[in-house]
């Protein structure tokens, strides 16, 4: 490799190494209550590349483990509006359990099966009955409603047993 090469491969190091520890450092909780647990996450939008695993020490936001899709899928025989939600672990090594959405007032005019997704309490909707959602598993319900619902992470556990 020539010198001009090597120096810029270094200059490329050394810059992921400053932009992950900023990150890192703005993000993560004090360095006395972090978990030392790296997990590699991946986009689930295609196969994974090296550029698109991501090193996540502990488990202070498993929120971010989680990405959440939502599409039209059509209409019901009435005409009612269909949607697909597709709920996904990116996590490559660990589980996420106990997930909960903020999901308003959820309600679907077709049943929706109760042990993959329910409505709680207003605004709180339970994932996968609350059991361990495995590394990469997609979790995918339709519900049909005259609008699609909003839905975001609200709480979520890396700890399951």
């Amino acid at each position: 490799m020539g010198c001009s090469h090597m120096r810029s491969l270094v200059g490329v190091v050394v810059t992921m190494l400053l932009l992950q520890a900023c990150c890192e450092a703005s993000s993560s909780p004090p360095l006395q209550q972090r978990q030392h647990h790296p997990r590699k996450m991946l986009d689930v939008g295609g196969a994974p590349s090296p550029s698109d695993i991501v090193i996540v020490h502990g488990c202070s936001d498993p929120e971010e483990l989680m990405h959440l899709s939502q599409s039209r899928a059509g209409s019901t025989g009435g005409g009612m509006p269909e949607y697909t939600m597709e709920i996904t672990n990116t996590c490559l090594d660990c589980n996420v359990c106990n997930v909960h959405l903020s999901c308003g007032d959820f309600a679907s005019t077709e049943l929706v099966d109760p042990a993959t997704f329910r409505r709680l309490a207003v605004n709180d909707c339970l994932v996968n009955n609350g059991g361990p959602i495995g590394p990469g598993e997609l979790i995918t319900f339709h519900y049909a409603n005259s609008f699609i619902y909003d839905m975001k992470v609200k709480s979520a556990s890396c700890k399951c047993a």
